[in-house]
């Protein structure tokens, strides 16, 4: 039993770091997955990512139903991530060292580490543009006030996000709607800028576009049960996956398709300044909106990115975790005024490709152990895990497309599509697959030879990581 009852109390500080919450502390509802990822990805970020077909040469329909596909699909996913979340009682990464082996969680918590901590980076430019917007700030100052309001939120922790997230799912909503109906009295000018790009489609262009609204998606699946841990552990997985699917889904459609609309009129100015002139009247509070709606995104991305580092093993309260993270996040943006943000965003969407292949064995791991004879006793130690992310990886490189980077195949062949995620999960989920069947097949005689590098893993304890608690 915890020394003390944290429970459901706000204003009070986590005490659980990585290890498996206890039975005692498991409170929450299914519903409060709703809000969470509502209120996550209801923020001005969402809304231009919904920019990106029109910007690909895409007709707006064609744009719109990019968005459609790759959202459906790629909700899918992420609630899968938060709807195991109750059963293991952990966070995703620490929670699969029987998958991937103790070195192989390192590794992973580190690249996790690095996509928070460099998405708080980009998402703290953006934040602090608008607040310049409305006050008459110093780069530095306004820095400094939107990451100490954000470090006491993730510094308080689960409780404290979750609550945060209810009120500003219903607060942001209202605002966004608002801002959703001024644009839409644009839409004669809008469906007109469309018309004259009606016949416009590449095949490319559209996978591309269906590719980048499913990595969205996944981009959040590290972090999945970071948030759903503390639920009671009977709670049916179906009913986590639908409020987080729903969550998730309807805010990314709604904004994404409106970011679509925007985009067909045109953005000649820098994304603050495109704001304000789509705004007109009501561009001061709409900016005060794109303010608040970053921060739940970033009090997880702080939040989870100190988990990361319990995870590869930093001896550390997890409160002191998530202020370092905070701090590091900040000097990224501290220097330079942000003019690197985009280089930086560019480099953290071709770091994300590792979230397809892990996810896939994760997810086959989760759901094969049970199913599959002989696999729920067998002592994998990594060498699996590892073997099947690493094909994924490799199969995924030609196929790539981003701005850093363009696979052979991709260029040459696909007309710049890519389909890089979608087949390093199925190679990654196959092999896994085959090779958990023939661990399985063998019994000990493979186990024994790796067990060594196994602690803990997925359905189990988590044995080793009680260490890391506030």
């Amino acid at each position: 039993m915890s020394e003390v009852a944290y429970q459901e109390k706000v204003l009070e500080v986590e005490p659980f770091g990585i290890e498996p919450i206890p039975k005692e502390e498991r409170h929450g509802r299914p519903g409060q997955m709703f809000t969470l990822w509502f209120a996550i990805s209801l923020n001005v970020v969402t809304w231009f990512t919904g920019f990106l077909g029109v910007e690909f040469g895409l007709s707006l329909g064609y744009a719109i139903l990019a968005i459609v596909i790759g959202n459906v699909t790629g909700a899918a996913f992420l609630a899968l991530a938060s709807a195991i979340g109750p059963e293991l009682g952990q966070p995703l990464i620490p929670a699969s060292r029987k998958t991937f082996g103790k070195n192989g969680v390192v590794g992973l918590s580190f690249l996790n580490f690095v996509n928070n901590i460099g998405w708080l980076a980009v998402n703290l430019v953006l934040s602090v543009m608008a607040l310049q917007k409305i006050l008459p700030l110093s780069y530095h100052y306004a820095l400094f006030l939107i990451m100490a309001i954000t470090l006491l939120i993730a510094v308080f922790g689960y409780n404290f996000i979750h609550s945060l997230a209810h009120w500003m799912s219903i607060v942001m909503g209202v605002l966004f709607v608002i801002m959703t109906v001024i644009t839409v009295k644009n839409l004669p000018v809008i469906l007109g800028s469309s018309a004259q790009h009606a016949g416009s489609f590449s095949l490319g262009m559209f996978i591309l576009a269906i590719a980048i609204a499913f990595s969205y998606q996944i981009s959040y699946c590290p972090i999945g049960s970071d948030y759903s841990r503390y639920l009671p552990q009977n709670i049916p997985k179906k009913k986590v996956w639908l409020s987080s699917y729903l969550g998730s889904l309807t805010v990314c459609i709604w904004l994404e398709i409106l970011g679509a609309l925007t985009a067909s009129l045109g953005m000649q100015a820098g994304p603050m300044e495109f704001f304000s002139k789509l705004m007109g009247p009501f561009t001061v509070p709409a900016i005060i909106t794109v303010i608040l709606s970053i921060f739940p995104v970033n009090a997880t991305a702080i939040y989870s990115g100190g988990l990361a580092l319990l995870a590869m093993g930093v001896p550390m309260k997890r409160w002191v975790s998530a202020l370092l993270t905070g701090v590091l996040g900040a000097l990224l943006v501290s220097f330079g005024h942000g003019e690197l943000a985009n280089t930086y965003k560019n480099f953290l969407l071709l770091l994300s490709y590792w979230i397809a292949p892990w996810l896939a064995v994760v997810l086959c791991d989760f759901f094969s152990r049970t199913r599959l004879p002989g696999a729920e006793k067998s002592s994998i130690s990594g060498w699996a895990g590892i073997v099947s992310f690493i094909c994924g990886v490799a199969i995924s490189i030609p196929f790539m497309s981003s701005a850093l980077y363009v696979g052979p195949l991709a260029k040459n062949y696909l007309g710049g599509a890519d389909i890089s995620y979608f087949l390093s999960m199925l190679v990654s989920a196959a092999v896994y697959r085959v090779l958990l069947r023939f661990e399985a097949e063998t019994g000990p005689a493979v186990s024994s030879v790796s067990s060594c590098c196994a602690v803990g893993g997925i359905g189990d304890n988590g044995a080793g990581l009680n260490e890391h608690k506030a």
